[in-house]
């Protein structure tokens, strides 16, 4: 989830303004020559002497108190911060104390005089080249510098907003939800999470929606439950699940994962019951959760012998999943004929292992070679309707290729089992040209 988000789209605009405002704007002053000098080069553009010379002008400690002498700090020091044979951390150092310069200023004149001739450009200047500078500093990877340069792009938007500042050109949002997210992708990419974390809590707090966000909550949700922290888990997904209806597939394998990671087979397939009755149109669902049964049947941690339980239930649930499937997948047909073509092998195996003559093991043996015969009818019946789909496809991929020469597997296998030779041939033939 590493992009980043804009400002607004007045951004070009305004930085032409800022510009040629910031520029031209030069006050008169009685101070003393010093000053009377900086202020001269200001109006020359020379702003690498009179950084100079302010800071000259500092080192006097009579001067501590002097509010205009603070403006100009922040005038220069800010003008400075925009050329571009500054490095990033200088950029960002110059920004900075530009800052505190202008609040200097504005403690040490309660009547505002010099911000409030420039209308207060300045701060929007910052805010929006702090901004600038994080995404900068982004695209070059310097991760937790970035970080920083938009958490001042916010501390200057929030002092702004304290001053009770207004601008005709913008109006600044209480919560930039655009910046706040940048500050958080940010620091997860500084290998910074807690940090990022704690942003991207601040946006779900002021209860964001649109689909830029989505992404932003799933990985909350991600986050709580590697955490371990389920009461947040759970809040969060009650409030998810009702901002964002159309995408209740993700939100509903993320309460599969809160009960995968319990590692509670049982517990899981209660789950799934559950979910599949409150949602009983969904194809994800019921083909999940078939594919857990059939893992449990035929995976590698399998029993040695199918259980007859499982295997009716998975037949039950996968034609819940194929009730549901969308005509351009198969997937869910598949996995049944998968499904049935080891059934019938293994109550083949099963009828084959029945020796005795008694009534009862002849009964046994009948009724198994019955079971045998209709899952292997069965099973033709679901692998002719996934062949007629990969038959059907002009270019299939490498994987579809290979499911269609398994089905012509199975079903020559299944033929040559009942015996009938013709059949068995025509899907082995078929097979060869593949």
């Amino acid at each position: 989830m590493a992009y980043l988000y804009g400002k607004n789209s007045n951004h070009t605009t305004m930085k032409r303004i800022l510009g040629l405002l910031l520029s031209c704007f030069v006050m008169a002053t009685s101070q003393a020559q010093s000053l009377e000098d900086i202020n001269e080069m200001m109006g020359k553009l020379q702003y690498a002497q009179a950084k100079t010379a302010i800071d000259k002008y500092f080192q006097n400690p009579k001067k501590a108190n002097d509010a205009e002498g603070h403006y100009y700090k922040g005038r220069i020091y800010n003008s400075l911060s925009h050329d571009s044979s500054m490095s990033n951390n200088q950029q960002y150092t110059l920004k900075t104390e530009a800052f505190n310069a202008f609040k200097t200023n504005q403690q040490l004149d309660p009547k505002d005089v010099y911000l409030t001739l420039e209308a207060h450009m300045s701060y929007l200047d910052l805010y929006y080249s702090f901004y600038d500078l994080g995404a900068k500093q982004y695209n070059t990877k310097e991760f937790d510098a970035a970080a920083n340069s938009f958490k001042m792009a916010m501390e200057v938007k929030d002092y702004i907003l304290s001053k009770k500042i207004q601008y005709a050109q913008v109006k600044l949002p209480v919560i930039d939800t655009g910046l706040i997210q940048n500050i958080a992708i940010t620091f997860v990419q500084a290998n910074k999470e807690e940090e990022g974390i704690k942003y991207y809590e601040m946006l779900s707090a002021a209860n964001v929606a649109g689909e830029e966000f989505k992404d932003m909550y799933q990985y909350l949700l991600g986050y709580y439950l590697k955490s371990n922290n389920m009461s947040a888990f759970q809040n969060l997904l009650s409030k998810v699940k009702s901002t964002y209806p159309n995408n209740i597939d993700d939100w509903i394998d993320q309460e599969i994962q809160v009960v995968m990671k319990t590692g509670d087979r049982q517990a899981l397939f209660a789950k799934y019951e559950q979910l599949i009755s409150e949602n009983p149109t969904r194809f994800v669902l019921p083909y999940n959760y078939a594919v857990e049964l059939y893992n449990t049947l035929y995976g590698k941690d399998a029993a040695a012998t199918i259980d007859p339980a499982i295997s009716a239930k998975l037949t039950e649930v996968i034609k819940k999943a194929i009730a549901n499937e969308d005509k351009s997948e198969i997937s869910a047909t598949m996995l049944m004929t998968n499904h049935l073509y080891n059934l019938s092998g293994e109550l083949i195996n099963s009828t084959n292992a029945v020796k005795g003559t008694k009534p009862e093991d002849v009964k046994k043996k009948n009724d198994l070679k019955t079971a045998a015969n209709k899952t292997m009818d069965d099973c033709i019946l679901y692998a002719e309707t996934a062949l007629k789909f990969y038959e059907a496809i002009s270019t299939p991929t490498a994987g579809q290729k290979a499911n269609h020469r398994i089905l012509l597997g199975y079903l020559s296998d299944i033929y040559g089992l009942k015996k009938n030779a013709a059949k068995a041939a025509e899907y082995d033939k078929k097979k060869t040209i593949l």
